[in-house]
This record gives structure tokens, sequence and C-alpha cells, in this order.
């Protein structure tokens, strides 16, 4: 059974009492929320996940709620709820959202500790795994949309999990981010993506989410193997150039992009480093969309 098996009002219901617990890839999430302008958001970018049986532990349960009113008298605002304790500090009601996407994110950053967890984006074709790890404003998520939708199947945007001991990335596919100017990209240039509403005036400006392919959330108990890394960079104006990096300068960046390397200690070294070993690894700088697609494509048949 699916979340969009669900009838709108019993969604509602079950995000306001205990919440639903869904399935993705190795994890289990539980959500929830009271917030009714959440519900059709929830419905639109999580319908094709599975729920959990009611008898499985989740690994985390988070959400976001409102904040009482004799709390906050100047404005509307909520708070973001991590197994059961608020958490942070509380935010415009208005970016309801693109916050409960943001702690389901740093639920995933942290919790699943058993697992060396890269900030990465990682997809597959033809059962080999791409890592596109880059900073902020990078275009890494933008060019991850585009990919996705001209045959790469997601297994995440954020995170790479890689479990010690196994050549293999698996799957976390979950909702894309978008920010600002990509947000018009992708719908210009990925005709069949579905998008959430856009949020204003968030702390990265206007933000919506990408709708994980119906494929990609059906194949997420399906690892992918190690077969690129390329870290994107976005500078305007520039002509396409794709230069090769060496297979240690490629553990240095992704050492830095790990969010528990210095928790596993030599278990994720080992991890990272067999991850490394089996991957041609590149830097690709790009001025436009179409100038990064070819690179990709070119250093992925390539490197064949």
């Amino acid at each position: 059974m699916t979340l969009q098996d669900l009838a709108r009002t019993e969604l509602a219901a079950r995000l306001r009492g205990t919440g639903l617990t869904l399935r993705c890839g190795a994890l289990l999430m539980r959500i929830g929320s009271s917030l009714p302008e959440l519900v059709d958001p929830i419905a639109r970018l999580y319908g094709d996940y599975r729920l959990a049986d009611g008898n499985e532990l989740p690994d985390f349960a988070a959400g976001v709620e409102p904040v009482p009113r004799w709390r906050s008298a100047l404005r509307r605002t909520a708070t973001a709820v991590v197994d059961g304790r608020a958490a942070f500090d509380p935010f415009p009601r208005s970016q309801a959202l693109p916050m409960f996407e943001w702690i389901l994110n740093w639920c995933v950053f942290t919790r699943p500790n058993t697992y060396l967890l890269l900030h990465s984006a990682v997809i597959e074709r033809g059962g080999d795994g791409l890592l596109l790890s880059g900073t902020a404003g990078a275009g890494k998520s933008t060019l991850t949309t585009a990919l996705v939708f001209r045959g790469w199947r997601l297994l995440s945007d954020e995170v790479a999990m890689i479990p010690p001991g196994r050549r293999a990335l698996l799957p976390l596919p979950r909702p894309i981010g978008l920010k600002n100017a990509s947000i018009e990209i992708v719908r210009r240039e990925c005709a069949s993506a579905v998008l959430g509403p856009s949020t204003e005036d968030t702390r990265k400006g206007t933000v919506a989410h990408v709708k994980p392919p119906t494929e990609s959330v059906a194949r997420a108990d399906e690892p992918a193997r190690p077969r690129w890394i390329v870290f994107p960079r976005f500078e305007a104006g520039v002509t396409a150039e794709v230069r090769p990096v060496s297979r240690a300068d490629a553990l240095l960046r992704l050492g830095d992009q790990a969010f528990n390397y210095s928790m596993l200690g030599a278990v994720g070294f080992d991890a990272l480093a067999t991850v490394v070993e089996d991957c041609t690894c590149f830097d690709v700088r790009f001025g436009n969309l179409d100038d990064a697609l070819a690179c990709v494509e070119y250093v992925t048949e390539a490197a064949v």
C-alpha cells in the first residue's frame, strides 16, 4: 500500500495523529503534522512511497507543528519536531513545507550512522552509480534533476549512503530541492517533472521540490555500483571544461563532505576508499545546463 492509496481525509487524520511511517530505501521515516496546508504537498511529493507495517519501528519521527498563538503573538509560526521534541528555533508558518523537508534531511544526515553518509547526489544507469558532489550554488540539484529526467535513476539528491564492507551505493530517493532560478529551468527543461509549491523569502530564497520519479521510489531496494565521481561547478558565462581528478584528491574532497566520517573512524575511511577506488573522477565546470549534460554524458561514455 502506498501513501496515494489513502483518501485525503484519512491522510490528514493520520498525519495529525500518530503519523505515517514511510519506507525510503534502507530507512523508515515517520512523518506527521497537524498543519492542514501540508496535507496536499505531502500527498503530491510522497504519493509513491510505501507505507510500512504498523509494527515496524521507524529510524526517526519528524515533522512540523504550529506554535501556539500565546507563545508567538506577533506572527504565525511553526516548529520542527524530532522524536516528539521541538528542535531548533521557530520559523514562519508560511515556510512549513521547506522546513518539513529540511528537518527530514537533517534526520537523514544525523541518524543512520551504521552507514557512511556523504553530502552528494547519487544517480544510476545500467547498474552503475554516479556521485555528484558540489558545494552550495554549484548546480548539483539542477543537474541531478535534468539527468534523472533524461534516463538516469535517482538514488538521492542529498546523501550518498555507503554500507561499510560493500561496494554499493544505497538508494534514498527523496524530493529534490531546487532554489531560485533553478525552479524555472527545471520547469522548462523537464516537462514531466512534478513540482510541489514554491515558497518565497526563505533563508535560501525561493524554494520548491521535485517529486522523485515513480520508478526511482519503486526501485529503492536496488543499490548501484560505484562507477563515476563528478565535482560539478556552475560559473555563469564560462566555456565547459572537463578535467580528470586523481582518486587521492577525490577521496580527500569527499571526506570533507561526509557527515559522519570522524565518527566512523577507520571504518569510514575504508568505506570511502572502497567507493573511490572503483571510480573514475572528474571536475566539470559549466556555464549552462546543456553544457553540463553534455559533459556528464561525455564522462560516463568515455569512462566505460
